[in-house]
């Protein structure tokens, strides 16, 4: 099946024909000059026009600027002060009448109320102080020969008014005589009602000028504004025509050039270009011509680097998801299709053995193979490393035919690898794992295609490599949950999704003797999680090492708290450590630190450890067991038996405990050799005066074949399943009272508790 790429999709729609331009003479003329000059010579223009306007705006500004001074200064401004005179003497008569309106006295001998009579008299004279000073400052302007007449006739009748009415009503007011201050408020409004009409024509008359004044304004800013308006439409009108001109001479040469680059960018790249004029535009043409001869001559080269692989000349990861994508899109008849991805198995021992030329070549080969095996019936790909992938399309619209089809397709892929080939003046033997998954047109996206053949690929490896896998939807929902546990996983902690629960060790007269703690999970969703799914998925990250510190501070925290309960505070507390919790190079300060800070007793804190941590680093074991001895702390042995221990490594131990794997305990009475080495085991204990313990004691069969073996303390379901520390304690207060016979506690299963 030969590989489209979108390059050559692309050539398939033709690009627009080229809008070549007439050249006419005003393009003759600019093509001779630089962009640079022809925008600078336009701009000097411009600038000159702009000036010419400004002059012409500056000229009318200031007109209208000393029309606006005339209106406030000569003529507003008066009429303010006439308008304040006026109301000033309207204020004085009002005074008049206020003091007027509050008397003493009987009815025939009445007389002014001296406080409201001397505010009246003060009001009066500040007012007429004003009204002088406003009088003042109106006369000292220039003022045309009608105004200066009636403004003289005013100031007569102004001072007979202060003369005749408002000094004889002062003196009347601070004498508080009511008959004359009655008396020359009537004068006082008789003098005012005389001199108004002269101060209304005053006031008249300047608004007589200002209505000039702003009538001679008008006219000059009508005047101003025509010629400016006749002097931009003109700079514009030649700014326009001489802008067009040159826009058109840059903007039809910058049209072509977008087309070229159109058709460059389609992958037209025999575009005839011509040059024309001197300019930057013609440099421009210049370089395209000179860009898409050299484009021309390493287009074949870009295009085979952006979609196949370099090593072995296969379509690339991007390439086979645009395949994968149109099979996905595709119409017509119903059908199937496969993805096939296949992954080399060990190809990294022949990097590291024979180096990564020899691996490249080998590479190649069997990119070779598998392209003649498939033929035209699939698209061969590599995704990078040692992983290939297969698109058949086309299969059976029947899944089992297309199955077939995918089977057989599988097979030749595989024989094809296998076959042993000279790499090297060595015969090499390959072979690959091949996950398969069928698909039809729209019924996922690529990335999840990818996704379950890398899992039927990976399904394939578990099986033993060399061999294919269709996907199997179940598995992949277990690998979901998996995922989905692991992620909540991270977050139990701060959610206090964890608790510890605590399973009883009891003696022969089933009497407690010790606690082990048992993690448990309980989650939201998931409910209650086995320990022997997370711990896994926790053991195959880091989250062991948090998960391990955490449950050794909460059991001594709870040690620390039973120290103050009679019946629990002897019994000492078994936590397991992990391989990788325990080779942490902090370990040690770990526990010295969850046990200060908690204040529990060391003696009573026991770590199990498991016999394959022995194997790693006996000398590192033995250490840091002998730095927490110091601290009191004591260690037991767990699942013993199951392990690959010697006695030589056993014996360098500082061990205080043995634990018997649960396994033999539930094979006793069904293979004598498990009750030989159960009996093997406790006789050696005895022998090197270390404690044992057998865990996964579950019946009383059992619990009487380990008495008459000499075992002398037990765990396990006959007794107590694991509990909260609540009912652990109510336990424990129970069972602490003498008792005759051992008996079940509990129903005899513990098939969800043999992972803890």
């Amino acid at each position: 099946m030969s590989a489209a790429s979108p390059r050559g999709q692309a050539r398939q729609a033709g690009p627009p024909p080229l809008p070549w331009y007439q050249v006419g003479p005003m393009h003759r003329v600019f093509s001779r000059l630089r962009i640079g000059t022809r925008i600078s010579a336009l701009m000097l223009l411009a600038a000159a026009l702009a000036a010419l306007l400004a002059s012409l705006g500056i000229q009318g500004l200031a007109e209208s600027k000393e029309s606006l001074r005339i209106l406030h200064e000569d003529r507003m401004e008066p009429v303010r002060e006439l308008s304040q005179i006026a109301q000033l003497m309207l204020s004085n008569q009002l005074q008049i009448q206020l003091a007027l309106a509050r008397t003493t006295g009987s009815a025939q001998a009445l007389a002014l109320e001296a406080a409201s009579a001397r505010q009246a008299a003060e009001q009066i004279e500040r007012n007429v102080l004003t009204i002088n000073r406003l009088w003042e400052h109106y006369l000292s302007a220039p003022r045309g020969r009608e105004e200066l007449v009636l403004a003289r006739q005013f100031g007569e009748r102004r001072a007979l008014y202060l003369r005749e009415a408002v000094e004889p009503a002062l003196a009347a007011l601070r004498a508080l005589d009511y008959p004359d201050t009655q008396r020359m408020a009537e004068s006082a409004r008789l003098r005012y009602e005389a001199a108004y009409p002269d101060l209304q024509a005053l006031v008249r008359l300047q608004f007589d000028f200002a209505e000039a004044a702003y009538r001679a304004g008008v006219q000059r800013y009508e005047r101003t504004r025509w010629q400016a308006l006749a002097a931009m439409l003109a700079a514009v009108l030649l700014l326009g025509w001489l802008g067009g001109q040159l826009i058109r001479s840059i903007v039809q040469p910058l049209r072509l050039v977008m087309a070229i680059c159109q058709r460059i960018a389609a992958g037209q790249l025999d575009t005839p270009i011509m040059v024309r004029g001197s300019d930057e535009i013609g440099r421009v043409f210049r370089a395209l011509r000179t860009m898409q001869r050299q484009l021309r001559r390493s287009e074949k080269a870009i295009h085979k680097l952006a979609y196949f692989d370099p090593l072995t000349a296969l379509p690339n990861r991007s390439l086979l998801r645009l395949q994968i994508q149109q099979a996905l899109e595709e119409e017509g008849p119903p059908s199937h299709g496969a993805l096939l991805l296949i992954d080399l198995d060990h190809f990294k021992n022949i990097n590291d053995s024979l180096g990564h030329e020899v691996g490249d070549e080998h590479l190649q080969k069997v990119a070779q193979r598998m392209t003649e095996a498939v033929g035209e019936q699939g698209l061969v790909a590599r995704l990078g490393g040692d992983e290939f992938v297969v698109l058949a399309r086309g299969l059976d619209a029947d899944e089992a035919q297309a199955r077939e089809q995918a089977r057989a397709l599988s097979a030749r892929v595989l024989s094809a690898i296998a076959r042993p080939e000279p790499v090297a003046g060595r015969l090499l033997h390959a072979s690959a794992s091949l996950g398969i998954h069928l698909f039809q047109p729209g019924s996922s996206s690529v990335r999840e295609l990818l996704k379950r053949a890398d899992t039927a690929m990976y399904q394939a490896k578990g099986a033993g490599r060399n061999g294919y896998r269709f996907f199997d939807p179940v598995q992949q929902a277990q690998l979901e949950l998996r995922s989905a546990l692991e992620a909540a996983l991270h977050g139990a902690i701060a959610a206090r999704q964890l608790s510890l629960h605590y399973q009883a060790q009891v003696d022969a007269q089933g009497q407690p003797v010790g606690l082990e703690a048992l993690l448990r999970w309980q989650h939201p969703q998931h409910g209650q999680v086995p320990p022997g799914q997370f711990i896994a998925l926790a053991e195959a990250s880091d989250l062991i090492l948090s998960l391990g510190q955490w449950v050794l501070e909460t059991a001594c925290e709870q040690l620390r708290a039973w120290a103050t309960l009679a019946h629990m505070r002897e019994l000492p507390v078994s936590v397991n450590v992990s391989a990788r919790q325990f080779a942490h190079p902090g370990f040690v300060e770990q526990v010295g630190a969850a046990l200060a800070q908690s204040g529990a007793a060391p003696e009573l804190l026991v770590l199990e450890l498991t016999e394959t941590m022995m194997l790693h680093d006996i000398d590192d074991t033995v250490s840091k067991m002998q730095a927490l001895c110091q601290l009191g702390v004591r260690f037991a042995l767990d699942d013993f038996g199951t392990g690959y221990s010697c006695l030589s490594q056993l014996q360098r131990l500082p061990l205080h405990q043995l634990k018997i794997d649960r396994s033999f305990i539930h094979a006793m009475g069904r293979q004598s050799s498990s009750t030989t080495i159960v009996q093997t085991i406790v006789a050696m204990a005895q022998t090197l005066d270390l404690h044992i313990v057998a865990e996964g004691v579950e019946t009383e069969e059992q619990l009487q074949a380990l008495t008459q073996l000499q075992c002398p303390t037990f765990q396990g379901y006959l007794f107590a399943r694991p509990l909260p520390a609540p009912a652990l304690q109510a336990w424990v207060r129970e069972h602490r009272r003498p008792r005759r016979s051992l008996s079940m506690a509990y129903p005899s299963s513990a098939a969800e508790e043999a992972s803890a």
